[in-house]
């Protein structure tokens, strides 16, 4: 069975979108599913960064660019079951063409599709849709902020997504504290966004800790708020089957 591909969005940066992608990879590896994540931020690709991935020398820029086949810029982590296609932080000559060939991303998937769960895609901030609707029975995560600017904006890309036939699968606010005013409480986030799930993301020091360490927070402590929350949404995310 070919994997289920899910696309976490955001539409804009800043609201911890590669953190809930990474995580969440890591949380479904971590209860047995066999996931690859791939970094379809071209312009500011970070996945890498999460996992301790410094001087990889194959990218995404390489497969899109065709210089090299897709399995050749997968990379093993230290969970058996979770692999990573990167992109290239520090740029080399000819990456910006791969820009224009993110297009052609499902196609070289294709070849590596059936050996996983999961495909978890971190994609660019934007409510561009253009190549996520070309998967088969696409799935998003949009993921956002509990302030009222950054939830309207949600609230529009969920819009826009179940319009162009993409499945939302909810919204996760990320960063989550009860003690910030600014922050809205559950009544008001369903009110404005109106999705079929949300998860909630507690404000965890421990999460910054992790990435300056190179791990992600669900293999570093299981036991912290957003170690926690991350497996639970794994855990619904794998159970819908």
């Amino acid at each position: 069975m070919p994997a289920k591909i899910i696309a976490v969005m955001s539409p804009k940066g800043g609201v911890g979108k590669t953190t809930v992608a990474v995580n969440l990879a890591a949380a479904l590896a971590s209860i047995g599913k066999r996931v690859l994540i791939v970094d379809a931020n071209l312009d500011t690709p970070h996945v890498a960064i999460y996992y301790g991935f410094i001087g990889y020398k194959n990218s995404l820029e390489d497969v899109l660019n065709g210089n090299i086949q897709v399995d050749e810029a997968v990379y093993k982590t230290e969970n058996q079951n979770l692999h990573i296609l990167p992109s290239r932080v520090f740029k080399n000559k000819g990456d910006g063409n791969a820009q224009y060939k993110i297009i052609n991303l499902f196609h070289h998937l294709g070849k590596v599709v059936d050996d996983y769960d999961f495909l978890i895609l971190d994609s660019k901030p934007s409510s561009n849709l253009d190549f996520i609707k070309l998967i088969k029975n696409p799935s998003t995560l949009i993921v956002s902020m509990p302030e009222i600017a950054s939830m309207i904006e949600a609230k529009k890309l969920n819009e826009e997504s179940v319009a162009a036939g993409v499945r939302v699968l909810g919204i996760v606010l990320n960063r989550v504290n009860k003690k910030i005013s600014g922050h809205m409480n559950d009544a008001e986030v369903s009110r404005i966004v109106e999705a079929k799930n949300i998860w909630k993301i507690p404000e965890d020091a421990n999460v910054f800790d992790a990435l300056r360490k190179g791990i992600p927070i669900v293999w570093q402590n299981q036991k912290s708020p957003a170690s926690r929350s991350f497996l639970e949404l794994a855990r619904d995310i794998a159970s819908w089957g």
